[in-house]
């Protein structure tokens, strides 16, 4: 894990650049010595689906079309996606759509819209936002008039049937981190979602679920596990290992002779007391 150099000595891949170390991915410190805090992860993304139903005017159903493997359903199947893919392919995440079934009625389709968004902790609301989008936009093309007339009209959606019957997130694995971090810091990271990101925060982190929190310190994460570095070592004495009980140098060191001045004039006075009541005592006899 160590490579040392004439002029420097990096640890954890750290690559020495005659003045200071460079450091890997996932590395800080002035020789890389330490492991970062937090480790922001980008474009992290999860699947999201949304149920749908929509209503053609202009196509009439017929019985081939319940068979998945006939003629007639591939051929309405390789229109629609292409018909959807010029619908939706400036929404967010659009990916693609898979057809569930065809019904009668001019024909009815049930379908799920296949998206690809970015995590955060508004996802849910995103997804919702843009399956409302999915609907407008069937609703809002310009393919076809109100008479299913138009040059590229070869869906004509039925506006007043258009809706969402559901809509999926897929959840971010709680160990994605793991592709991020060494093996041997594994176990002190978690997995933490943001409003506007994704983020690896080790125990260091006060927004792990068990921080290790230094009192009067900085928390490390080493390969041998979280440390406490308490700070302005030189003016206190730490007693524990979280630096949270320390003792003033400065203050033992002028505490400590007025301690000895206050004893030996606490025996200086008694002395004094004894001496002047053996002298009492001797004239009184």
């Amino acid at each position: 894990m160590t490579t040392t150099t004439n002029a420097g000595q990096c640890q954890n891949g750290g690559t020495w650049l005659g003045t200071h170390c460079k450091c890997p991915d996932g590395y800080e410190g002035t020789y890389c010595q330490y492991a970062k805090e937090t480790i922001e992860l980008k474009d992290v993304t999860v699947n999201a689906t949304v149920e749908m139903k929509a209503k053609i005017d202009n196509r009439n159903f017929t019985e081939d079309l319940k068979n998945k493997t006939s003629a007639a359903y591939r051929d309405f199947e390789k229109e629609f996606k292409e018909q959807m893919r010029k619908v939706y392919e400036r929404l967010e995440g659009y990916q693609d759509v898979e057809i569930h079934e065809l019904t009668n009625g001019s024909i009815l389709v049930n379908y799920t819209v296949l998206l690809k968004v970015l995590v955060s902790a508004t996802v849910n609301a995103t997804v919702e936002t843009i399956s409302q989008n999915l609907v407008k936009a069937i609703n809002n093309n310009t393919f076809c008039n109100s008479s299913c007339v138009g040059a590229d009209c070869d869906f004509c959606f039925n506006s007043n049937f258009t809706n969402i019957t559901s809509y999926e997130v897929n959840g971010v694995e709680s160990s994605l981190c793991d592709n991020y971090i060494v093996e041997e810091l594994k176990p002190y990271y978690t997995l933490l979602i943001t409003n506007t990101s994704v983020f690896c925060v080790s125990v260091c982190d006060k927004r792990s679920p068990d921080p290790h929190n230094c009192v009067h310190g900085k928390c490390i994460v080493m390969l041998s596990g979280p440390q406490c570095e308490c700070s302005d070592q030189s003016a206190f004495w730490y007693q524990d290992s979280m630096c949270s009980s320390r003792i003033s140098k400065i203050g033992v060191a002028v505490g400590v002779p007025v301690t000895v001045l206050v004893v030996t004039i606490a025996i200086f006075t008694v002395l004094l007391v004894r001496a002047k009541r053996q002298k009492d005592d001797y004239r009184l006899s």
